[in-house]
């Protein structure tokens, strides 16, 4: 009797051992305000900004949960969101009640929201992920986000495919621009924000790092804030003369039409000389797809001739 019963207690053991593998190979990731633990990859995710709903979707994965999607189809354009999604409301201040509704198994959040990661936390398990404001160059936080999350999801093929797919579309591009203007053109790039306040892109932001890896010289190498950029006026473009000028969209129509009418936008040397590019809505602090995007639309902009 003894040897049976202990031969049906080790049998149990091997069939709870055999049942639950995923109990023996649950995995800790580290992020910037802690750590979270999965047994399975989490599918159900929650993004609370552009930058990583674009980073989640460029993986293969449907948000069940994203934050301003109408801002995001005029900002941010492509990759397309999923049909079904729960709309959280805006990206500072998410809906918590839309998402616990949601029932993700993951929220993913920016630093601009850890103040708040103990509520997010009570709802799923939370990881704190900056894509921007980090200290690092765009370009390379992103491929570093894009890996981590891919991680996480059991992505990483996926992650392995779209850095090969940004190497050989910067790689096209930047080979597009050169032959376009040569070697040696400088390119300033610029988003408008209103008659006294211009975006100057710098050395960390998205556009500046691409153009970098596109091996395309670079016009301000200045100071910026953590964004990347410096804010100035017009004024702040003078020493562009004899740069390429590119202006990212969207900008109010009223607001294009004083600015580039203006007595002192006229005078500057790029105007002068016509070396002015208007580039369709990019969205300055995106994914990688952004980063792809900027490069394509900057490339055909400027096969297409200087804006009129």
């Amino acid at each position: 009797m003894r040897r049976l019963l202990s031969l049906a207690v080790s049998a149990l053991c091997c069939i709870a051992g055999f049942t639950h593998p995923a109990l023996a190979q649950g995995k800790t990731y580290q992020h910037e305000m802690g750590s979270v633990s999965f047994d399975t990859p989490p599918t159900r995710i929650a993004v609370t900004n552009w930058s990583l709903t674009e980073t989640v979707i460029a993986l293969g994965l449907d948000p069940v949960a994203i934050a301003d999607p109408d801002g995001y189809y005029k900002w941010v354009v492509t990759p397309d969101l999923p049909k079904d999604f729960v709309d959280i409301g805006q990206r500072q201040s998410p809906n918590m009640e839309a998402l616990r509704k949601a029932k993700p198994d993951l929220i993913l959040i920016s630093g601009q929201l850890s103040m708040a990661y103990d509520a997010f936390s009570e709802i799923a398990p939370t990881m704190v992920i900056s894509t921007y404001n980090n200290g690092l160059p765009a370009l390379e936080s992103l491929r570093k986000a894009t890996l981590q999350i891919a991680d996480i999801t059991g992505r990483e093929d996926r992650a392995r495919e779209i850095l090969q797919q940004v190497d050989k579309t910067l790689a096209t591009d930047g080979a597009r621009i050169r032959a376009a203007l040569g070697a040696d053109q400088k390119i300033a790039v610029i988003r408008i924000n209103s008659d006294a306040q211009i975006n100057i892109f710098g050395p960390p932001s998205l556009p500046n790092t691409v153009l970098a890896a596109m091996n395309i010289p670079t016009a301000y190498d200045g100071q910026t804030n953590g964004w990347g950029f410096a804010r100035g006026g017009l004024e702040r473009l003078a020493p562009f003369a004899n740069d390429v000028v590119a202006y990212i969209e969207p900008t109010p129509a009223p607001v294009r039409q004083r600015i580039l009418n203006s007595p002192l936008w006229k005078m500057q040397g790029f105007a002068r000389q016509n070396r002015v590019y208007q580039v369709p809505p990019v969205w300055t602090y995106g994914g990688l797809y952004s980063a792809m995007r900027f490069a394509d639309l900057l490339a055909t902009e400027i096969e297409n001739g200087p804006h009129q």
